[in-house]
């Protein structure tokens, strides 16, 4: 991360940010460290990423995993997956991820982080895009067909017409679809984003890719709705799944049933009526003809889900203020209502992940196909009521496409709620304190300070595991006082995992295991960085390979080749020709070590001191801040 004072600077000459905010030191915390959950057992190896590169967290919206989501993602982390947050791309490297409006200022482009690449989503096995509130650009639907055409699932939840959060004209009904309700000229963009105008009629991006578009419809019907299609032709989806709420949403419109397929209807049973603020009649045909309020799409090799609302998916623990007035948000807790989605939720993420070799839903093999929507598209819907206007008009100041308006202890705000900017400093390690393999070599009784990494829970909420720093197979067990286990285990805190913990207290056993028990202090600290002197100090390519993500390490190898041309290297491991690991070069290193600028360091043992991370869809070491030769 750069120096704060030289990322203040930066940011005013390339005039991003505005003289009211000449005095800040850096972006507000909430952008150091997304956020991450593992399950401490059971682990099925699958990866369910949540976006927030394009909204989800705008007006009363906190669909994040440590927020408005939480009970969806502890629910999946209960079913084995790994669930990370994504907010964009790390383009010029200094540990933040920033929002540039590219949309009205084409310029700022080559900034703006907040995007969606293939390459950055790759790793993972679903996608869930949560009302996203800002246009996609041409390059970003074309990552998520990669993205689903690699065999991946996407997860669309939406809401109904005129969820527009953040007051810019676009809610997620439009950005899904690839078009503004809008026929002005205005939402003919150009360049990256070329045209999103209002087609006039039911084709559009999601129409092609899935055979299915959201309706601009707002209907409520919080007795929930009930026609849900049996599960043995809704692909398993639908067992044990009950009536779903739906608390001010929208449906779908199938325009190709053998793509698409719904799984719940309006009944005619079902008190479906009017949202009450809706911009017009709110709910068009009933019924059936509405088209299906939560659906599933086959495309090829990949797979999608669909949900006109959040409110079933949502709880009631919002982590942020509110982006336009810094208020505390409400949210609907419909992930434990009466008639909740939390079932159907579930079933469907476990759908998405599995890779299936079928391409259609073709009434081959029990892939029964879709009833196709008889109007794909009301003849209200070719045109927007509000004439390109905002649900409100924006006030006190707030723009929603400048961060630099947004209220104290909102996403994406330069202060947090108490109006600093500065995390708290880490503290600095003792002189005293030991590693974990000096530890381990002490007899019990011994009063101790250690430090090293956390990498998992032990026994539940109770303790956590800490490995050494430089050796990731040598490790103690910590019991943790009542008063600790909140921001330090990881079954409780997922986004202590990689930390670096500096641990007071007592070598002890622990569940039957060394450890360290009688814990007076423990701390949040920076991890030191060996001097390179011996091969003592460094950590093999093998144990780097097998240490959390995020965590500082020294890593010493053999360089073998160039990695992504002049920009990395393969740092191979000195005693196993086998285990390999990508580095990515800073420019000041990139003349010495590049294999391809300088042939001649390939076969030199270097050291790397950076980040464990990935680098070109491998394991990898990024930010790199020392390099050198072993002699």
């Amino acid at each position: 991360m750069k120096p704060l004072q030289y990322a203040r600077q930066s940011l005013l000459a390339l005039g991003l940010l505005s003289a009211a905010f000449t005095t800040l030191a850096a972006d507000y915390e909430w952008n150091a460290a997304s956020p991450v959950k593992v399950p401490s057992t059971n682990a099925n190896g699958k990866t369910v990423l949540f976006d927030v590169s394009h909204g989800g967290t705008e007006g009363n919206a906190d669909w994040v995993i440590d927020g408005g989501f939480s009970d969806f993602a502890d629910a999946l982390v209960n079913n084995g997956y790994r669930v990370e947050e994504y907010r964009g791309v790390d383009l010029n490297n200094d540990g933040l991820i920033r929002y540039y409006d590219d949309v009205n200022t084409p310029s700022n482009s080559s900034i703006n982080e907040a995007i969606i690449t293939y390459s950055a989503i790759q790793h993972a096995d679903v996608f869930v895009l949560a009302e996203s509130n800002r246009p996609f650009k041409t390059s970003e639907y074309q990552a998520l067909e990669q993205f689903v055409a690699a065999g991946k699932g996407i997860y669309f939840i939406a809401d109904h017409y005129n969820a527009d959060r953040n007051l810019n004209t676009w809610d997620a009904t439009e950005v899904f679809n690839g078009y503004n309700r809008s026929t002005l000229s205005k939402y003919n963009i150009g360049g990256e984003y070329g045209d999103l105008r209002n087609p006039g009629n039911a084709h559009g991006w999601l129409a092609q890719q899935f055979g299915i578009r959201f309706r601009f419809n707002a209907a409520d019907c919080k007795t929930s709705v009930s026609d849900i299609t049996a599960a043995v032709n809704a692909e398993g989806i639908t067992q044990n799944v009950d009536p779903i709420l739906m608390a001010g949403g929208a449906t779908l419109a199938i325009t190709d049933p053998t793509k698409a397929k719904g799984l719940v209807y309006f009944s005619t049973q079902d008190s479906v009526s009017r949202w009450s603020n809706a911009v017009d009649a709110g709910l068009y045909f009933g019924g059936r003809d509405e088209g299906p309020y939560v659906a599933i799409a086959k495309s090829g090799a990949g797979k999608a889900a669909f949900i006109g609302d959040s409110s079933p998916v949502e709880d009631s623990s919002p982590k942020y203020r509110r982006q336009d007035s810094g208020s505390t948000k409400k949210t609907y807790p419909g992930w434990t209502d009466p008639g909740h989605a939390a079932t159907l939720s579930i079933n469907i993420v476990n759908w998405l992940a599995t890779p299936e070799s079928y391409t259609a839903f073709d009434n081959n093999n029990g892939h029964v196909s879709g009833e196709a929507t008889p109007t794909p598209k009301a003849a209200t819907e070719m045109d927007d009521p509000d004439n390109g206007n905002p649900w409100s008009n924006p006030s006190n100041g707030y723009n929603p496409w400048d961060t630099a308006t947004f209220a104290n202890g909102s996403f994406g705000a330069p202060l947090s709620l108490n109006g600093t900017s500065t995390p708290p400093t880490d503290p600095t390690p003792s002189g005293d304190a030991l590693s974990v393999t000096e530890v381990l070599a002490l007899n019990n009784g011994t009063a101790v300070q250690v430090i090293g990494t956390v990498t998992e829970a032990v026994n539940g909420i109770y303790g956590l595991k800490l490995t050494d720093l430089s050796a990731p197979n040598q490790y103690l067990y910590v019991k943790l006082e009542s008063s600790q286990r909140d921001q330090f285990n990881p079954q409780l805190n997922p986004a202590i995992i990689g930390e670096t913990l500096l641990i007071t207290g007592t070598k002890n056993d622990y569940m039957s295991s060394p450890g360290v028990r009688s814990v007076t202090d423990i701390s949040i600290t920076v991890a030191p960085t060996p001097d390179p002197v011996s091969n003592n100090n460094y950590m093999s390519v093998n144990d780097a390979l097998n240490t959390v993500t995020g965590t500082a390490i020294v890593v010493t190898g053999y360089v073998t080749q160039e990695i992504n041309g002049i920009y990395g290297l393969q740092l191979q491991d000195l005693n196993n020709g086998s285990k390999n690991i990508n580095v990515k070069l800073e420019s000041q290193y990139r003349n010495q070590f590049n294999p391809q600028l300088n042939p001649s360091i390939v076969g030199e043992q270097i050291y790397v001191s950076g980040k464990r991370d990935s680098y070109m869809s491998a394991a990898g070491i990024r930010y790199v801040d020392d390099m050198g030769i072993v002699n």
